[in-house]
């Protein structure tokens, strides 16, 4: 029962910082889509902002399939 409550909170705190890693993504990803309306290059920092946030954002959802299958299995 307790481990179940532990994943829980873990899941609860990864969906948190979810929603803080978006907020971040959401400057690089405004100047990304206007770069692309304006045929401009984008820049590289924003370019490079985008991935990592993106990358860090799947890398969160992993982990709450695997804490959901593990709260599955008990």
């Amino acid at each position: 029962m307790f481990k179940k409550i532990k994943l829980n909170n873990n899941i609860k705190k990864c969906k948190k910082e979810i929603i803080e890693i978006e907020k971040k993504r959401y400057r690089s990803q405004a100047n990304l889509v206007e770069a692309i309306l304006t045929s401009k290059d984008p820049n590289d920092a924003d370019v490079d902002y985008f991935n990592r946030y993106t990358q860090k954002i799947e890398e969160l959802r992993v982990e709450i399939q695997e804490f959901e299958k593990e709260i599955g299995k008990l």
